[in-house]
């Protein structure tokens, strides 16, 4: 394929996907492949925008950058034509394999020629909730994320978005386009399988990497969590502020500008910074923030900490976020036209380019299945593979160098690894002060500590630099620039290099130069204030914009990795916190006429209504979901529901039935009723989960001090290239002088740089477990 042919549909120009996914995760997927140029053609018995639901503004993003395709797989003539078109495709996605059974087509022979995806809700083999339907909350309950967020009771909170629907969307489409990348090599199709646990795992890795003898913690522990320099706090006019004071640095800055660094010198702390957020201390360490902050008003607060370089936000709703200046100017507010709906507004693409944009456009009107065609030509690739040299993954043969801390920026390094590139972690000297807290993120780098403020450290670096493929960071905007790292500096040596940026508020707009967290997004985007609903805004315990930016880092990266592929060029994307932070909430910030009111939380949050929600029983709680009850039959399963204490307060009638029950006998009562039910389960149960070690979805590794510890293992199933490695985490520095080596450096300029301190030749890692933070 021509290179202005790519330019003109997007990176992926050149890809035919056919769309037969009735969920959730496998639509998203799909449609960020469209955002990137893949021709899309999208199967359904009808379309919804015709009788819209409640469920439609979820619908019109996970369908966006598509032509909808009408087809009825009981008619002997659309099973045909569908067989045409899966066979012409490069992609056929489903939830799971019974779908092209449906319409007739060969799942196993197809596989040969074509990447087939499936994107089952929870494994392979089916769900264990009646009607094995997608649920981002039952998966949510029964992984164990919904036990680990922090409430006042301790009890499971339901989370008001479906975060792991989006993340199973985005990763699986990560997933897609390096399995396009050998595609277009080989010629040979594979199986693809991206389960819901699969995406629970990516989402909620700090879930579930802890020791095997580790006691769960205590999540009754409030929603403000433990840090009182990171936290949020209600000013004197009502409005809420939250700060960012994590790390030693801001947490001084913090008690500084509030001041109070007088509570240093408490017995109960001495002196001792860390001892602030001890659980012994924290709540009344925080009752003292809470009372200086109500002694002015919000602005103030933001202007005094902003002043003070401290990461801070006010808090503000979504519809707010969504139509800031910042969103137009990042093109995460876009304006499209439905063919059936009119003018909508809804966010932009997850990964930006400016040398190949994105192009996102609404759902097409529906064309019969008949009528069909596929408009785009498959190319070939205008570059020479890499060798393998036995590696394994898709990605064999490809190399990354990744720089930053903390999470997002790392995580993608952990998840290139997953793909089969080789990870090279760049750190300074003192290492990525996250390494300890999250080192499973770290797991499946080489480390190179090296010092970057002379030229010395800088040459080395670049020799290395220019046998990577792609380099991305996670810095504030012109620190890559500094170091020698931008994308102009590495194009001089390597003209075809992928750079991929990973910031807070973007590269473009009024904040783009200002530092962030996640939790500070979590603010400043109206996540605090939606799971709160009318209570006190609540942070959500699992970062979701760290995870998913890692995530969407991660498809930035083999987005250049295919159009360099299929073109020849490198190019520079980036991603950001900021950008995720509208993906997560897409679907409650699509505008439309008359559409239906967006989620909203609150206290301790169970879920949404009566058969909606989380309830307690004997040894912990369940966590249900039906649209509709029907009394009978849960009478008939032995659960007794008096009808009329039913009607006049569901909730608490459904409490008292189910309160004698243990999770297995009530949702196996739940079941026999046909009601979609799974335990809440605590990480623990979920970390020495048998079953999931069997299927390498989790694995272990002892330490060095003999510890066992459990991390997530497998992350996607790639049936001809998958990777069968479980992957350390490096110490630092391990690996400076291989790395050095392989860059050309000779052992006398490696002995040089390392006896006048410019790199460190470390040795492995010996982790001490860290407890959650919040």
């Amino acid at each position: 394929m021509a290179a202005s042919d790519e330019v003109t549909r997007g990176m992926l120009g050149d890809v035919r996907v056919l769309d037969l996914a009735e969920g959730g995760a496998g639509s998203l997927a799909a449609a960020i492949l469209g955002d990137y140029g893949a021709e899309v053609l999208k199967v359904v018995a009808r379309d919804p925008r015709r009788e819209p639901t409640d469920a439609l503004p979820g619908w019109l993003v996970r369908n966006r950058s598509k032509t909808l395709v009408h087809a009825d797989a009981s008619a002997a003539a659309d099973r045909a034509e569908i067989g045409r078109l899966a066979d012409s495709a490069d992609v056929v996605v489903v939830d799971t394999l019974d779908r092209l059974t449906a319409f007739g087509v060969d799942a196993d022979s197809l596989g040969t020629r074509r990447l087939v995806v499936r994107t089952p809700p929870y494994l392979p083999d089916g769900a264990p909730w009646s009607g094995e339907g997608e649920s981002a909350e039952l998966l949510s309950a029964i992984f164990g994320l919904s036990a680990y967020q922090a409430s006042y009771p301790g009890s499971p909170v339901d989370a008001v978005y479906p975060y792991l629907v989006q993340a199973h969307g985005v990763w699986t489409a990560t997933c897609v386009v390096a399995a396009l990348v050998e595609y277009r090599y080989t010629g040979l199709g594979q199986l693809l399988t991206v389960s819901g646990f699969n995406a629970a795992a990516v989402f909620g890795d700090p879930v579930i990497t802890r020791p095997d003898d580790e006691p769960d913690p205590d999540r009754g522990i409030g929603p403000e969590g433990l840090n009182p320099m990171y936290t949020r706090y209600q000013a004197a006019d009502g409005e809420w502020v939250f700060v960012g004071g994590l790390g030693p640095k801001f947490s001084n800055l913090v008690i500084d500008i509030v001041g109070l660094r007088e509570l240093l010198d408490d017995p109960r702390i001495g002196g001792r910074i860390e001892r602030l957020w001890h659980i012994d201390n924290s709540r009344w360490v925080m009752k003292a923030f809470q009372e200086r902050f109500m002694t002015r008003p919000a602005a103030e607060w933001v202007e005094l900490l902003e002043r003070g370089d401290v990461p801070c936000v006010q808090l503000a709703h979504r519809e707010e976020w969504f139509r800031s200046e910042q969103m137009k100017l990042m093109d995460q507010r876009i304006s499209l036209f439905d063919p059936v709906l009119g003018g909508i507004h809804m966010t932009g693409a997850v990964v930006d380019s400016v040398t190949v944009p994105a192009a996102v456009s609404a759902t097409s009107g529906a064309v019969t299945v008949a009528d069909a065609q596929w408009h785009v030509t498959p190319g070939s690739p205008a570059t020479a593979r890499p060798a393998v040299d036995g590696g394994q993954g898709p990605l064999a043969g490809y190399r990354a160098a990744v720089s930053g801390s903390y999470v997002a920026g790392p995580y993608v390094g952990r998840l290139l690894a997953e793909l089969g590139v080789d990870v090279i972690k760049v750190e300074p000297l003192v290492g990525d002060p996250w390494r300890m807290q999250g080192f499973s993120l770290n797991r499946g780098y080489r480390s190179i500590a090296i010092d970057l403020s002379g030229q010395d450290g800088k040459q080395a670096l670049g020799r290395l630099l220019t046998s990577c493929d792609v380099v991305v960071d996670n810095f504030r905007l012109g620190v890559t620039k500094r170091l020698g790292m931008s994308h102009e500096d590495l194009t001089e040596d390597r003209k075809d290099i992928v750079t991929v940026s990973v910031t807070a508020y973007g590269e473009r707009g009024p904040l783009a130069r200002k530092p962030g967290y996640d939790v500070v997004i979590q603010a400043a985007a109206g996540m605090m204030l939606a799971q709160g609903g009318d209570d006190e805004p609540v942070p959500y315990s699992v970062p979701p914009n760290d995870m998913t930016t890692g995530v969407c880092g991660t498809l930035a990266s083999v987005l250049g990795i295919y159009h360099r592929t299929m073109t020849g060029e490198g190019q520079h994307l980036s991603t950001s916190l900021a950008t995720t932070s509208v993906f997560l909430q897409s679907a409650d910030l699509v505008e439309y006429t008359d559409r239906p009111a967006g989620r909203w939380g609150g206290r301790d949050f169970a879920g949404p209504g009566p058969t909606d929600r989380f309830y307690p029983v004997r040894d912990g709680y369940v966590r249900l979901q039906t649209a509709v009850l029907e009394p009978e039959k849960w009478r008939a399963a032995g659960i007794d529901l008096d009808d009329t204490a039913l009607r006049s307060d569901p909730v608490t009638e459904i409490s008292r039935a189910l309160a004698s029950c243990t999770r297995e006998s009530a949702v196996a009562k739940l079941t026999a009723a046909g009601v979609p039910a799974a335990p809440a389960r605590r990480a623990s149960e979920v970390a020495t989960d048998r079953g999931l070690h069997a299927r390498h979805l989790l694995g272990t590794f002892t330490a060095l001090d003999g510890r066992r510890f459990i991390t997530n293992d497998r992350l996607a199933d790639f049936a001809r290239t998958t990777v069968d490695t479980y992957f350390m985490a490096p110490g630092l520095g391990e690996h400076s002088v291989e790395l050095l080596a392989e860059s050309g450096a000779t052992a006398e300029e490696t002995e040089t740089l390392i006896r006048s301190g410019v790199v460190i030749d470390g040795s492995p890692i010996d982790i001490t477990y860290l407890p959650p933070y919040r």
